[in-house]
């Protein structure tokens, strides 16, 4: 399927579409109506001859668009000269948009003025920002009553409501009518349509003020703060037992991961706000964390926190913010031992503060990174222990589950998945122990300090225990290898398939109880989509089951023993146990997040990892454009009654606000934990043997 991944929308850039959008259709219009001409200086094109050969290839490509400034005085008086022309009619996305617009610029003014300093030159500023509201209401008020069906008071009314909302909270809605088209579809549909013109299409837009750096800044922190507090949600959720451990710590990676990128955009066009500092003293407030971490962590080269001569000194510091001093002390130490390791790439708030420290730079996204960090741990609360012994719980089933894999493998015979796959099993419970059973920060700690590491025995697995991101990503990493190599094995040795085939002929032959049910086999069956299990619909006759049994591609003799306890299969000596290559059908890998991770390998050799890593599963900003791509396509493919079949690439990479994205992300995830908890090892163990004993 071609499709287009989302791009992320955020605050800003859709007030930038919405000022365009108005703006341009209000200087098309003015264009249309051959009035306020001497605002539109004519395009000049110069007659060049004919070209030819490279001359008339460079000329095919000039940009189709061109972008036009307007000055914010002017709107206004197009808009009396539109309404001055009769048989004028505004369309209701225009008014909406309009509104919208004026409702971020009341909320960023009311911002500064309710936390900003009082001193002259913020008192002015803010006074420019009620100048450019009172303009644009001044255009609504004239354009209102131009709109099909309109009530004069409704502008007013949603515009003072929408002032009304205090603070950032109530931005989470704005721009809810904004479409975000192409700027020729902006335009009245009275323009000249001919594919063929010359002429570049014109964009407009209002011309820059010093203003607009203020509501840039605001717009940033809105958005950072609105998912800020999505995130503190989330880990209320995990806090309460609605979502597992895992959900709530990929979701806070992936935020972070998503703060870099919108003060990376940001700082495209206003670079010289690379350092928090410099817009906390632009919007004149303070940040207790960016002060933490320039004077502590930024100032060495590995800054250890010393307890006991703070507290010798006298200073009072909160539980939190003793902790974050610790925390940031291992984090340190952590990037100077595993730099591309998995803390210093999977880890985003490791990661973080690794870019600051190689940057020297306390970006916007680092200090919002460790902020929620910090909010965890108060989020949580005295749940906050929860999360090791549940990981460690995780942790202790695991090793179990591979053990026993290991162990059966032993003495299996039906193929030679465990002994191929034998090393790659004992790989993945060292790790296991490496990383979950011993603690491996403070070893670490100890062979670096030497003499001087009692100073900082902080307790066992203290980073662990103060960092639940980090526990859930572990947990979901490891939960993810079993999933992998449990999902091989049960569908190379096509044990549990069969055995579904056998269960279902059994309950249509009556052999079985209506009362009786196989729970396990049942939900796999649900899982995997019966669709996929029984080649077709689930068989109703027990004459269909054996028929559906043969399309799966699996003989039910490679699993019998005759009464001596040997294979039934008639093989000749040299020849090894089947291993089915692209005839059985195997399980399906039941999650979209695993299914974005890997890509199957055709050409992997025996023993080797038949599933590579992807960019997905490295990158948690491409895990989520992926998954909401998917998302937006079954959500509109279900809208539109759209088949797999027949899907057609869009045209253009839809554009989603990051809070939804984020959304659909904890979702997507939330929906899938029962799967990679869903114990398939075990499982086809007990399939192999009651095939065994039929």
């Amino acid at each position: 399927m071609a499709t287009t991944p989302p791009s992320l929308f955020d605050t800003y850039k859709q007030y930038k579409a919405g000022t365009i959008k108005v703006t341009t259709w209000l200087a098309s219009r003015a264009q249309e109506l051959n009035t306020c001409t001497d605002l539109f200086a004519p395009s000049e094109i110069k007659g060049t001859g004919r070209l030819k050969g490279k001359a008339r290839a460079a000329k095919k490509v000039v940009p189709k668009e061109q972008s036009h400034q307007i000055p914010l005085s002017a709107i206004p008086r197009i808009a009396k000269a539109i309404a001055n022309i009769k048989a004028q009619e505004v369309p209701g996305t225009i008014i909406r948009t309009l509104e919208d617009v004026i409702a971020a610029r009341s909320a960023c003014n009311e911002c500064f003025e309710e936390h900003g300093s009082k001193d002259q030159s913020t008192q002015a500023s803010n006074e420019k920002h009620q100048h450019f509201i009172r303009v644009l209401r001044e255009t609504l008020r004239i354009l209102k009553p131009l709109s099909k069906g309109s009530d004069p008071m409704n502008g007013t009314n949603r515009v003072r409501e929408n002032d009304s909302m205090e603070g950032v909270a109530g931005l989470r809605n704005l721009f809810q009518y904004l479409e975000v088209e192409d700027p020729i579809e902006w335009t009245s549909s009275t323009l000249p349509s001919d594919k063929k013109s010359s002429k570049a299409l014109c964009r407009y837009e209002l011309e820059p003020t010093d203003e607009d750096i203020s509501f840039a800044i605001f717009c940033l922190l809105k958005d950072l703060t609105d998912i800020r507090h999505y995130v503190r949600q989330t880990w209320a959720e995990y806090r309460e037992h609605r979502i597992a451990l895992t959900t709530a710590a990929l979701t806070m990676n992936t935020v972070i991961s998503v703060f870099r990128r919108l003060n990376e955009e940001f700082l495209v066009n206003f670079p010289q706000f690379d350092d928090h500092g410099a817009i906390t003293s632009k919007v004149f407030f303070c940040d207790l964390t960016y002060e933490i971490l320039a004077l502590f962590f930024m100032q060495a080269e590995l800054a250890f926190y010393q307890q006991e001569a703070v507290r010798a000194r006298g200073f009072p510091l909160s539980d939190d913010e003793e902790a974050l001093y610790k925390c940031l002390s291992l984090f340190g130490l952590a990037n100077t031992q595993f730099e591309g390791d998995f803390f210093t790439t999977r880890d985003q708030v490791i990661l973080a503060l690794h870019i600051a420290r190689k940057d020297k730079v306390l970006y916007t996204w680092v200090v919002f990174a460790v902020q929620l960090f910090v909010d965890t741990r108060r989020i949580l609360g005295k749940e906050l222990k929860r999360c090791f012994d549940e990981t460690q719980e995780v942790r202790k089933w695991m090793v179990t589950t591979l053990d026993q894999c290991l162990l059966h493998g032993q003495t299996n015979t039906v193929n030679d998945y465990h002994k191929t796959n034998a090393g790659r099993l004992q790989e993945v419970k060292k790790s296991i122990k490496l990383l979950l059973e011993y603690d491996l920060m403070q070893e670490i700690a100890d062979e670096y300090l030497d003499a001087r590491s009692a100073l900082y025995a902080w307790g066992s697995f203290y980073l662990f225990r103060n960092h639940p991101m980090l526990l859930g990503l572990l947990t979901q990493y490891f939960l993810t290898k079993i999933h992998e190599l449990r999902i091989g094995l049960g569908g190379d040795q096509a044990a549990i398939i069969t055995s579904i085939h056998l269960y279902n002929a059994c309950q249509q032959s009556r052999y079985l109880s209506e009362s009786l049910e196989w729970t396990d086999l049942e939900r796999l069956i649900e899982l995997q989509d019966p669709s996929w299990i029984f080649v077709g619909d689930r068989p109703k006759l027990p004459g269909k089951c054996f028929s559906h049994y043969n399309l799966m591609g699996v003989s039910a003799t490679a699993f019998s023993k005759n009464r001596h306890g040997k294979s039934t299969m008639r093989l000749n000596r040299n020849v090894s146990l089947p291993i089915a290559q692209k005839k059985n059908r195997r399980l399906k890998h039941m999650s979209t997040y695993f299914a974005l991770m890997y890509v199957f390998n055709q050409h992997a050799k025996p023993g080797t990892a038949r599933w590579s890593l992807t960019r997905a599963a490295d990158d948690p900003l491409v895990m989520l454009e992926k998954l909401v791509e998917r998302d937006l396509a079954a959500s509109n493919d279900a809208a539109a009654g759209i088949t797999n079949d027949s899907r057609k690439p869009l045209a253009t990479r839809p554009k989603v606000h990051p809070l939804k994205m984020i959304s659909i992300l904890k979702n997507s995830l939330k929906s899938e934990e029962e799967i990679f908890r869903f114990d398939l090892v075990t499982l086809n163990q007990r399939c192999v043997e009651m095939l065994r004993k039929a």
